[in-house]
């Protein structure tokens, strides 16, 4: 019953933020239309932002695993559209990189000669790993992975006393 409620809630959030965006949509009318008391999405989730973006990993991971599902099936050999799909996300993987990139060097937490190389590069790396890690490894360790690497992308592979000392 409790996983039928979290269900429920994330299947009506997802349709409400989708037709009236994050800040239009209420939680009060988010129970209403889940059909639970506005404390239950809290207990659930904490927040309507957390609500969000439960949501925003949620459709992340369908796209992800859709697109993944293409190499799998070697689908690019026998429908060439698809591959042209999957190029289209990679160019929009990208675009996202960047400008999470293109913020950090206007704050000073990042120096960067080239952002959109380094998206790119950031990119392509993600990418080469699909396939290894599709045929290799558990969805969980996978995860872990992805955490790591986007910690040593992000954070770089100096630790921090190295970092003050060399500024």
């Amino acid at each position: 019953m409790k996983q039928e409620k979290f269900e429920s809630i994330l299947n009506i959030a997802k349709k409400m933020f989708a037709r009236y965006g994050l800040r239009k949509t209420s939680m009060d009318e988010l129970a209403r239309m889940a059909r639970v008391a506005k404390a239950t999405i809290y207990n659930y989730f904490g927040s309507k932002d957390k609500v969000y973006m439960e949501v925003l990993r949620r459709e992340s991971d369908e796209i992800v695993e859709k697109l993944l599902n293409l190499d799998r099936e070697g689908i690019e050999k026998l429908l060439p559209a698809a591959e042209e799909i999957r190029n289209q996300f990679f160019e929009r993987e990208v675009d996202i990189i960047r400008s999470i990139l293109k913020e950090g060097v206007e704050e000073g937490v990042f120096h960067l000669r080239d952002v959109l190389l380094t998206a790119r590069a950031i990119g392509h790396a993600l990418r080469g790993f699909e396939i290894n890690w599709l045929v290799q490894e558990s969805e969980e360790r996978i995860d872990h992975y992805l955490d790591e690497l986007m910690s040593i992308l992000l954070y770089g592979l100096m630790s921090e006393k190295r970092c003050v000392a060399k500024a």
